[in-house]
C-alpha cells in the first residue's frame, strides 16, 4: 500500500516538505501539484495539507474517496489506503502535527504562511 510508506520511505519527508513550504512561499497565486496518477502521493500530501488547515479527517477521507468518481473507476483508491497511512503516523509520530513538525521539520511560520494563504 502506497500511501502507509508514504509516511516513512526514504525521502518522503523532503518532498513533503518541500511541497508544503512552495505552496506557502508561493506569491503568484495558485499552486498545482500533481503525481503519476493523482491519487497517491498527491492525495497524501494533499491529507496532510488538509489536516494543517484544520479540515476533519472524515471530509479529507471523503475528497480522498471522490478520486473514484474523478478517475472513473470504482477500484482507483480504497479508504483502507489512507486509513493505513494515519496509522502508521499515530505508530510512528503519535498523530499528525508531530509529523508536520517533527517528521516533515515544517516550522511554525510556513504552518501560519499556509493557513493565511488558504484559509478566509
Amino acid at each position: 500500500m502506497v500511501a502507509r510508506r508514504l509516511v516513512n520511505y526514504r525521502d518522503s519527508d523532503v518532498a513533503f516538505h518541500d511541497l508544503l513550504t512552495a505552496i506557502a512561499n508561493n506569491s503568484d497565486g495558485a499552486t498545482v501539484y500533481h503525481c503519476s496518477a493523482g491519487k497517491d502521493r498527491t492525495g497524501w500530501g494533499t491529507a496532510i495539507l488538509l489536516t494543517i488547515l484544520g479540515v476533519p479527517r472524515e471530509v479529507i477521507s471523503a475528497d480522498f474517496m471522490a478520486s473514484n468518481t474523478y478517475l472513473g473507476r470504482d477500484d482507483a483508491v480504497d479508504l483502507s489506503w489512507l486509513d493505513a497511512a494515519y496509522a502508521q503516523v499515530d505508530r510512528l509520530y503519535g498523530g499528525m502535527d508531530t509529523l508536520v513538525r517533527e517528521g516533515l521539520g515544517v516550522d511554525q511560520d510556513t504552518i501560519d504562511s499556509l493557513r493565511a494563504k488558504l484559509l478566509l
